[in-house]
């Protein structure tokens, strides 16, 4: 079930039924909450991605807390059977389902860690059924501007164009080591962290019936994906968090400036602050990462997580004495 690159790392699986009847596949490592003390993270990815491939987040996560690693429907540990993408309140339900499993499990609400697509449905989550994560951080969640809001159309053309694009991307590779290559030989992708295009090799590609290796996200449900991501409400649900603390999850919002010459994903790091602007959320920018963060800088990210996770209470601690 874990792919064998990540086959040593101590991951315990588990499958949690979802109301559709689908079974999800949850990857958990690092010490429960009643050894620990510290909540649980949810660790989720973006479109066309594997949450394995970030190890850099969850090995460094995982030393003191427990690491709970979720893919989406139609993506690595959860790709099989999928061949229609997913509606996006469905993946949502999702995302509301572990979280209130894992909060009964603990006897707490977790915390949650979210790059790209996967902190937009935690959003919808929220919206749908409350609060549900003690705090949370983004990495670049691609929030389409909704109404009039400025850059509206532009952005949602642009997610037209990513989705009809992706129908067209190659899926079979000889080798992992060649789609590894890609991500090594490419400019846009130079500041990525020296095995991370062999983790994501192994997160993201499965064998092909005919051999070699596939994607585990065919172009065509990655492009649903793209097409599907929908803001309905969630501007507001943002401007009614700043006025109502608690009412969401406390985030904080991560974000990168592209380095220079580098003019991939320019919208997912400007949206960003926008967004983290509109709901009083932390935010944090760091300069010369992509939207590939999760794979750049991942010590970092990882540090500033955990210290963000545990921030009220170290606080209190230091209150009570």
């Amino acid at each position: 079930m874990i792919p064998e690159a990540f086959a040593d790392a101590g991951f315990t699986v588990e499958r949690l039924g979802m109301d559709d009847g689908f079974a999800l596949t949850l990857a958990r490592i690092g010490p429960r909450f009643a050894e620990s003390g510290r909540r649980p993270v949810i660790l989720g990815h973006g479109v066309g991605f594997a949450t394995l491939a970030c190890r850099g987040l969850w090995q460094t996560l995982s030393r003191d807390r427990e690491v709970v690693a979720v893919d989406l429907r139609g993506h690595g540990l959860n790709a099989a059977g999928i061949e229609v993408t997913p509606p996006q309140a469905r993946l949502a339900a999702d995302q509301a389902a572990i979280a209130r499993h894992l909060a009964t499990e603990a006897g707490t609400p977790p915390d949650a860690l979210f790059h790209s697509y996967s902190g937009v449905l935690s959003l919808h989550a929220e919206q749908a059924e409350g609060r549900l994560y003690h705090r949370r951080v983004f990495m670049e969640p691609p929030l389409i501007p909704a109404g009039d809001m400025e850059g509206a159309t532009e952005a949602a053309a642009g997610r037209d164009f990513l989705a009809e694009r992706v129908k067209r991307r190659k899926d079979r590779f000889a080798s992992r080591a060649d789609f590894a290559r890609i991500f090594r030989e490419r400019p846009e992708f130079a500041w990525m962290e020296p095995g991370a295009p062999d983790d994501l090799a192994a997160a993201v590609l499965v064998p092909a019936e005919d051999g070699g290796f596939r994607l585990a996200c065919p172009p065509v449900v990655e492009s649903g994906f793209y097409a599907g991501n929908t803001p309905e409400g969630l501007w507001e649900l943002l401007a009614r968090a700043k006025r109502q603390p608690g009412l969401i999850a406390p985030s904080l919002m991560i974000a990168g400036r592209r380095p220079e010459g580098i003019a991939a994903d320019p919208f997912t790091a400007a949206i960003a602050s926008v967004a983290a602007r509109a709901a009083g959320f932390d935010l944090l920018q760091l300069a010369d990462i992509t939207h590939m963060l999760p794979m750049e800088r991942s010590g970092f990210i990882a540090a500033a997580a955990a210290a963000f996770f545990d921030e009220p209470a170290t606080r209190e601690a230091s209150v009570g004495g």
